[in-house]
């Protein structure tokens, strides 16, 4: 059977393929499993070999077993869009995911910078993008790092799979944003529907109505916990946990989309510079990684690069508490631009306006300078003005924040450093330095705008304890442009294997996160190349 929708999926990279089509029912009953200590430190092995793998003839029976084209493990935007796509073409496609949630992070993320390059969609408003200059432009923020071919292929595709989601009935608009690197403007970026719209449930689960009615299923609340691999290592399924019983998937091919490691304390802990734990409501544990490096995918050079954004009040435990005291840090305002940034002992250490130009590059900044958490300090006139914008802020909600640890108060600059905990001397000389270098207008260290050195006023004074959080991590997998998955080996991969998503992302990035608010887009469009790869090549 040739793809017949190929040609409305304009410069797709692949060619043609046959898929087979076989009935299921969507089925529902698998239950979450959280890795156990042995299984965590696993994750220290840098070899697969140290790792388990079922290997078909020598493992133990499973209590059921489903057969289908591919499975899809995950079911937020990356595996969504990978079994849509095979889906359309009538492939059996088993979708396994550790909740009962159709969607994943993609009900959570944000979104309004989603790059989509020369999509029909823009094009039709009179929109083009410079997509070599962009090119050179990401290369250039990368310092070369990258897989210059995996990053040209999500380029020049992109913009085709925002013309495939929005024949899905996928709100995307224009929604204009302040300037942000080269992602300035309508013709580089355009923004989801918003989160709480109910857009991205509805299509999502329109798209996995497709999936069983070309004869495939969702398995819900089901953990994979190992890849299966023939005698010749080929991967030929993936076996789970379903409320303490073994149930096993069959299919021609794997595709790892379960998102990362970002809600894994002690993998976060073991490959991040700093620990720092993702704050959106995830359950991203890293079983994609390891069963993956199981079966002899290779660790990536940069493992542990997160996906650093906006600044977060926590607590000494990394526990993020959005809102109130938050805005007293707003990245993107200047009246939190115009604020002072102190490290863990008091001292300044960056210039608080570049934090604030990207907060991704913030976010990487802070945790190059091996700073886990920082502190923003507001004067009594930022208080009040926060309590008159806000009215979550009063007295009660401001002392539950110092009960926290989070807020700390000071008639004085000396007062302030007790409070938290610095050496007064210290902070009161770096304070009165920032009020001097504020009278002056230049700041001779790290060059902040002049526009943005505003001398503090009267104490009281505050400090409020901020990490740049990470949405998650920055892939833990690297793959071909075809979202093979890339073995040990130099030039081999992991035959029947294939990763989109987050799992992925990082084979375009250096050390860091670069393209804020491009996330989404890679897991749709890598999850729609990896279909098409699989289409083409496996199921022909």
């Amino acid at each position: 059977m040739n793809l017949s929708r190929r040609n409305f999926l304009k410069g797709a990279a692949f060619g043609t393929a046959g898929l087979g089509a076989a009935s299921a029912a969507f089925l529902t009953g698998c239950a979450p499993q959280t890795p156990t200590e042995a299984d965590l430190a696993e994750t220290g092995a840098s070899t697969s070999s140290d790792y388990p793998v079922q290997v078909l003839g020598a493992m133990d029976e499973a209590a059921e077993t489903f057969e289908g084209d591919v499975v899809v493990l995950g079911c937020g935007p990356g595996g969504i869009a990978c079994a849509t796509r095979l889906a359309e073409e009538g492939a059996r496609v088993l979708v396994v995911e550790k909740t009962t949630t159709v969607g994943g992070t993609g009900l959570v993320c944000s979104g309004n910078c989603y790059i989509s390059l020369n999509s029909q969609y823009q094009q039709d408003q009179g929109l083009e993008a410079d997509i070599p200059a962009f090119y050179k432009e990401w290369l250039e923020a990368v310092h070369y790092h990258c897989d210059h071919e995996v990053l040209s292929t999500y380029l020049r595709n992109c913009g085709r799979v925002v013309d495939w989601l929005l024949g899905y009935g996928f709100g995307f608009h224009m929604k204009e944003t302040p300037a942000t690197n080269g992602l300035t403007g309508f013709a580089y970026r355009i923004s989801q529907p918003a989160k709480d719209s109910g857009n991205r449930q509805e299509v999502y689960g329109k798209m996995m109505d497709l999936v069983a009615q070309a004869g495939g299923a969702f398995h819900g609340e089901c953990t994979g916990t190992e890849l299966i691999v023939d005698d010749e290592g080929t991967v030929v399924g993936l076996r789970a946990d379903r409320n303490g019983e073994t149930v096993d998937f069959m299919a021609k091919a794997v595709v790892i989309a379960s998102g990362g490691y970002g809600a894994n304390r002690e993998m976060i802990d073991q490959y991040a510079k700093n620990p720092l734990l993702g704050r959106d409501p995830v359950l991203n544990n890293g079983e994609g990684a390891r069963m993956a490096w199981a079966a002899g995918a290779k660790q990536p050079w940069n493992l542990g690069a997160l996906c650093v954004d906006t600044l977060y009040p926590i607590d000494a435990d990394h526990v993020s508490y959005p809102g109130g005291v938050q805005a007293l840090g707003n990245v993107m305002q200047d009246a939190g631009k115009a604020r002072m940034h102190v490290n863990q002992l008091g001292r300044r250490f960056h210039s608080e306006d570049a934090f604030c130009w990207v907060p991704t590059y913030g976010g990487t900044n802070a945790v190059a300078c091996d700073e886990p958490y920082l502190f923003v300090i507001a004067d009594q006139a930022a208080l009040d003005a926060l309590k008159d914008s806000d009215e979550t802020v009063d007295d009660a909600y401001l002392e539950s924040m110092t009960a926290l640890g989070v807020l700390f108060a000071g008639d004085t600059p000396e007062a302030l450093a007790e409070a938290v905990g610095w050496d007064p001397a210290v902070f009161s000389e770096e304070f009165s330095h920032y009020n001097e270098l504020c009278a002056q207008g230049e700041d001779p260290v790290f060059f902040k705008t002049a526009q943005h050195l505003v001398p503090y006023g009267a104490g009281p004074y505050y400090a409020v304890r901020m990490a740049p959080t990470p949405f998650g991590t920055c892939g833990d997998l690297n793959v071909t442009p075809r979202m093979e998955v890339r073995g040990v080996e130099p030039g081999s991969t992991v035959k029947g294997l294939y990763a989109v998503g987050t799992e992925t992302v990082g084979t375009m990035h250096n050390d860091y996160y670069w393209a804020l608010g491009q996330t989404v887009g890679w897991a749709h469009t890598s999850g729609v190349l990896a279909a098409e790869e699989i289409a083409a090549n496996v199921l022909s």
